[in-house]
């Protein structure tokens, strides 16, 4: 029997194999999760639905679109994330976590009471694949100083999106019509006002920049763009359109903010200067 060599026995070998298998048990739970909101919770179906209309018959285009965008875009994107340098994408899960407090808060302004037992869902997930994280001490810190150009964005957003997510909480409260635009028992007005919160927050998380920022700036820029067409395609008197004015206020605000999210390195090297931080060279990744 050959010896057992130092450096496969010596601690860092343990540490470094047992990162190893979570990191593996992170990508595999969190490729779980993402397949359930897309598939059992109806992302997917729903996402193509508010815009095709094909299963639905285009009776509630706007509600549809919107539970496809937070189950089939946002959430999925922040954990799909997580299969590729998880390392340098703690922004992707803190995603995860904002869709579970806009879910809670929605449920709770909107007295639709199973937006809670949602929300602890998705709480509890992200708490797992966080305990998991190779980077999991960074999840709640900042990785640079907020990013002026993307907190602007998000300063435009305040009080519309505010707004639409009080509205569409009030028709929650009110049990306002149409009567079938519900999936898994939850009626879609609470996941308006969830995606109106989701919006702002997003734009914020992605100001702070931590590792991965872009991740959420894509994620809120496609889905303002995707309420936007949802609108356009709908009448502007249909349930959660706010017309078809405010559908392209909000697809301009989602171009706007992801070119500011991917713009050029001569632009982020100049908002470097003025924050009186060194100009460094920054990366066209997620992690950038």
């Amino acid at each position: 029997m050959e010896p057992i060599s130092a450096s496969t026995s010596s601690p860092l070998y343990g540490r470094q194999i047992a990162g190893v298998t979570r990191t593996t048990w992170l990508k595999a739970t969190a490729l779980i999760v993402a397949l359930a909101s897309l598939t059992t919770n109806f992302g997917l179906i729903d996402l193509i639905d508010g815009y095709s209309g094909y299963i639905d018959e285009a009776r509630n285009q706007v509600l549809d679109a919107g539970w496809g965008l937070v189950f089939g875009v946002i959430l999925p994107l922040g954990l799909l994330a997580q299969l590729r340098r998880p390392e340098r994408r703690i922004a992707g899960l803190q995603q995860v976590a904002l869709v579970g407090i806009a879910l809670a808060i929605a449920g709770a302004a909107g007295r639709e009471w199973g937006y809670l037992a949602l929300a602890a869902g998705v709480a509890a997930a992200c708490a797992a694949l966080v305990a998991l994280h190779p980077q999991r001490m960074t999840f709640l810190a900042p990785r640079r100083r907020a990013d002026p150009v993307m907190l602007a964005f998000a300063a435009v957003a305040v009080l519309p999106a505010l707004g639409y997510a009080w509205r569409m909480a009030s028709a929650q409260r009110h049990d306002l019509p149409p009567a079938d635009a519900v999936t898994n028992g939850l009626h879609h007005w609470a996941v308006m006002t969830a995606l109106g919160l989701l919006v702002l927050l997003l734009a914020l998380l992605a100001a702070l920049r931590t590792s991965g920022w872009r991740i959420p700036a894509t994620s809120a820029s496609i889905a303002a763009a995707g309420w936007g067409i949802s609108c356009l395609l709908a009448p502007e008197s249909a349930p959660g359109s706010e017309g078809h004015a405010w559908a392209w206020a909000a697809m301009i605000w989602a171009v706007g903010a992801f070119a500011a999210a991917w713009r050029s390195p001569g632009v982020t090297a100049w908002a470097a200067h003025r924050a009186g931080a060194p100009p460094s060279r920054p990366r066209r990744s997620w992690s950038a």
